[in-house]
């Protein structure tokens, strides 16, 4: 743990994010040609290669969780949690809505967390939080949006590869504008910058590693959220854990969105 603690962790997490950007964005250019399916394992295996090979390169000794597993470097001793490529299918159709998430933790507990970083790999533009210094991009403060009644708010939601529950239709005929981005850290990231008022997905098959970097920004801007029907709770970095997704600007945006939910 003590190596953890020497380590600048958010300086660590920009190479590591600015490293698989560069691969990812090579293979893009040369992929022509290739399937759609694997184009994007392709993208996935290249983004996480580059970032364990930097964590490796830098003298890093954590253990890294991501979708695949976990890979153990230097002799451990913190985490970091991963999701290389978060829009996978969007960044292999030309979609611009992808990025590579990193977060660090001394702990496998999402409020141990100590810094994070989403990264656009269109864009290069980036959102990042550190524990109790909270969230920027562009060197400037994220502040979510002000409170507001639901038949105004901008909603993004996830409700691909499931049926629609009764309480979510609810939401989605109450929201005034609605948006799947198809990528989660992403949509985390335009709800503590403001530009998205609340964020929706209780599907159940949210992982861990999907949100962990995203919900770290939304949490240090200032946002609220619900994981599991627990606000503002803490959850389990692991592969195997599933979340029920509920974010908002801010807390009483939070509670009207879960009352509807109910």
């Amino acid at each position: 743990m003590d190596s953890y603690k020497s380590m600048r962790w958010l300086p660590t997490l920009e190479g590591a994010a600015a490293e698989a950007r560069r691969n990812v964005r090579r293979i893009i250019k040369n992929g022509r040609g290739l399937s759609l399916n694997e184009l994007k394992r392709l993208l996935d295996s290249a983004a996480e290669e580059s970032i364990e090979s930097y964590l490796r390169s830098v003298g890093a000794k954590v253990s890294v969780i991501s979708e695949e597993g976990e890979t153990v470097i230097g002799c451990g001793g913190g985490f970091i949690i991963v999701d290389p490529v978060d829009g996978t299918t969007n960044l292999a159709k030309g979609i611009p809505f992808s990025v590579t998430s990193l977060a660090s933790s001394t702990s496998q507990r999402f409020l141990d967390e100590t810094a994070s970083i989403v990264m656009d790999f269109r864009t290069g533009k980036t959102y990042t939080s550190e524990r109790s210094k909270g969230a920027r991009s562009g060197g400037l403060r994220l502040k979510p949006s002000r409170d507001k009644p639901l038949n105004e708010i901008f909603l993004s939601v996830d409700v691909s590869k499931t049926t629609i529950s009764e309480p979510v239709c609810r939401v989605l005929a109450e929201a005034r504008h609605l948006r799947q981005f198809g990528c989660s850290a992403l949509s985390l990231c335009l709800v503590a910058s403001g530009v998205v008022d609340a964020h929706v997905d209780v599907r159940g098959i949210l992982r861990a590693t999907d949100i962990a970097a995203g919900l770290m920004i939304l949490k240090e801007a200032g946002g609220a959220y619900s994981v599991n029907g627990v606000v503002n709770g803490d959850f389990e970095l692991s592969r195997n854990s599933k979340i029920k997704l509920v974010a908002a600007s801010n807390q009483n945006m939070l509670e009207k969105l879960l009352e509807m939910l109910r």
